[in-house]
């Protein structure tokens, strides 16, 4: 089987490349990286730049399954450049990918897997959001997963089988919200939001990758929700580092009213709410590796 990944770079691309290596599947990546676009003993490498319309469109040569995790950094100053970078990044990623499909008569792809974010769902504590969930967002994020998402579709009039993965907060040292949370509670300056009730749906990298791998093996299509079946309020987040670290919490918390006068509309990306159901995905036979936070913190900080 060989995959063609956009997006290896990230936290996410890089260990699922790691991954389909050990598993001896053949590569092929896109990177906006021209001094990686050079002959590779494990992997092809192809140039793009969604944004200005380029792609090397032998990229889905002899390709059974695309795995997109494309796109411009969510956590940056949203200002109106950021914001359109963000959007045009993902859809255009879309619409380049449909492009070099469509013009490649010989495409064999059975499968098309979208990284989508768990961002689209209304921030509430009491709602428990699984994939037929409509509670959506009125927010940037939220609008910018919904067109996303459904850009996706163009690939089913190929006869392509479309993926959403909708993932949640990725527990990794490499990159993400953890890596700076242990820095600042190794030097006693960790502390949670308000009073730290809102709910974070996280996931170990390792299982995001085993998940996505997962579907592939299945030949899947649809919505699935990325996230560990026991959810966590941001204080308890913050308490079980801090423990795992030996470390105290000794500041107070931060007030919301605070957060939000500092980071305006960006103060959704630090004080969000979602409990998120991953139901769907055990049902159809994936095991996690790391169900809960203790486990996923004591792989992750040993």
């Amino acid at each position: 089987m060989r995959f063609l990944i956009a997006g290896a770079t990230g936290l996410i691309g890089k260990r699922l490349l790691s991954v389909i290596s050990d598993r001896k599947h053949e590569l092929s990546i896109l990177t906006t990286n021209k001094d990686l676009n050079k002959p590779n003993d494990y992997f092809n490498v192809f140039y793009w730049n969604p944004e200005l319309g380029i792609i090397d469109e032998n990229c889905v040569n002899g390709v059974d399954v695309i795995i997109n995790l494309a796109g411009s950094p969510i956590a940056q100053l949203w200002t109106r450049n950021a914001k359109k970078s963000i959007l045009e990044s993902r859809v255009k990623s879309i619409e380049l990918l449909n492009k070099a499909i469509l013009n490649n008569k010989a495409s064999s792809i059975k499968q098309f897997i979208c990284a989508s974010a768990i961002g689209l769902y209304k921030s509430d504590s009491n709602i428990i959001h699984n994939e037929k969930s409509k509670d959506f967002s009125n927010s940037f994020l939220a609008d910018t997963v919904i067109k996303w998402e459904n850009a996706c579709d163009i690939f089913k009039s190929s006869n392509i089988n479309v993926v959403k993965i909708r993932i949640g907060l990725v527990l990794s040292l490499k990159g993400g919200l953890l890596k700076p949370i242990v820095m600042s509670s190794k030097f006693f300056a960790g502390t949670w939001f308000g009073k730290g009730l809102n709910i974070y749906s996280w996931i170990h990298v390792s299982d995001v990758v085993r998940a996505i791998l997962f579907l592939v093996e299945k030949n899947s299509s649809g919505i699935y929700n990325l996230v560990a079946p026991n959810p966590v309020n941001s204080k308890s987040f913050m308490l079980d580092i801090s423990n795992k670290l030996n470390r105290r919490i000794i500041l107070p918390s931060i007030p919301l009213k605070l957060i939000k006068m500092l980071t305006g509309k960006m103060s959704e990306l630090l004080i969000f709410s979602q409990n998120v159901s991953c139901e769907k995905i055990i049902k159809e036979g994936f095991k996690y590796e790391f169900k809960d936070l203790n486990s996923a913190l004591e792989d992750l900080l040993k």
